[in-house]
């Protein structure tokens, strides 16, 4: 029997259930309600494992499909999953088939990693998900698995022992906002001249920095605009370092900030030049 003549008298079989191919007992009980079509789908699904089930059989005549569908990335055949093939072999296959697709930016957008991140909180907080504990066992296999992949494929242990790969890193990381190797010890003098006046800062304007005199062993001294920017955007250090600039935070919040800014430049400056004009800043020293 021909695939068309088997796919024509399934759709009749199943239009005699509500939900057709989705139907609980449609397709389970098929061979022993229409044996002759149930024979005639085991002929034409012959390269499917004898465990395959009905429905994932009689998907394949729907379909029009005679062979196994395959990961577009490996190659291998991928799992049926209920009532479909999974798309690729695994997660990583999927992120790479994403990649090549060109659909990889709509995933991973600012607002799909904040709604995914606090879909994660709310089922951890909940009860629902609970983070993995692993056993050093565990641990050290997962460690060996590793070292042994990055042997087949690098001829390495680590892939940062590589220079190609260290220099990939660090192009990854100036296009997301770090600074270049060559500007690095330009970064490092303007981080020491920032605190230098965020010190003096913090010694004269104590009170409108820290109203609340939190501890500072449980707490950070926050830069509101952050240093990481400002060199970016030569702000003038004592502008980066003055009181209006400073804030008090707890530690696992000023470690997320990272270059975050929770002002902007304009407010940055708004806020400086106001209170200057108020009174001299004791933090700037001019030079003569």
């Amino acid at each position: 029997m021909s695939i068309y003549s088997t796919k024509s008298d399934l759709h009749q079989y199943l239009n005699n259930y509500e939900g057709g191919f989705n139907h609980r007992n449609a397709l389970r009980w098929l061979h022993t309600r229409d044996l002759k079509l149930w024979n005639a789908i085991l002929d034409l699904t012959s390269f499917l494992p004898e465990e395959a089930k009905p429905k994932q059989r009689c998907w394949h005549i729907l379909n029009g499909c005679l062979t196994s569908p395959t990961c577009p990335v490996t190659g291998e055949v991928v799992i049926w999953w209920e009532n479909r093939y999974l798309e690729t072999i695994n997660r990583s296959a999927r992120t790479i088939y994403l990649h090549q697709k060109g659909t990889w930016s709509h995933i991973y957008t600012p607002e799909i990693n904040a709604k995914r991140a606090a879909s994660n909180r709310k089922t951890v907080a909940e009860g629902r998900r609970k983070l993995p504990v692993l056993s050093e066992e565990t641990k050290r296999v997962r460690a060996q698995k590793i070292k042994q992949t990055m042997q087949r494929r690098y001829g390495v242990d680590n892939p940062s022992h590589l220079k190609w790969v260290r220099d990939k890193i660090s192009d990854k990381w100036v296009e997301r906002g770090a600074v270049p190797k060559k500007d690095r010890l330009h970064k490092r003098l303007y981080h020491d001249a920032v605190w230098y006046y965020t010190d003096q800062s913090w010694k004269n304007n104590f009170d409108d920095i820290n109203p609340d005199r939190l501890n500072r062993s449980d707490n950070a001294l926050d830069h509101i605009y952050s240093i990481g920017q400002g060199f970016l955007d030569n702000i003038p250090p004592y502008i980066l370092g003055h009181w209006t600039n400073l804030r008090v935070i707890s530690l696992s919040e000023n470690s997320s900030k990272g270059m975050k800014c929770d002002k902007s430049q304009k407010e940055l400056f708004e806020d400086y030049f106001s209170r200057s004009q108020m009174t001299r800043d004791p933090n700037h020293r001019c030079s003569s």
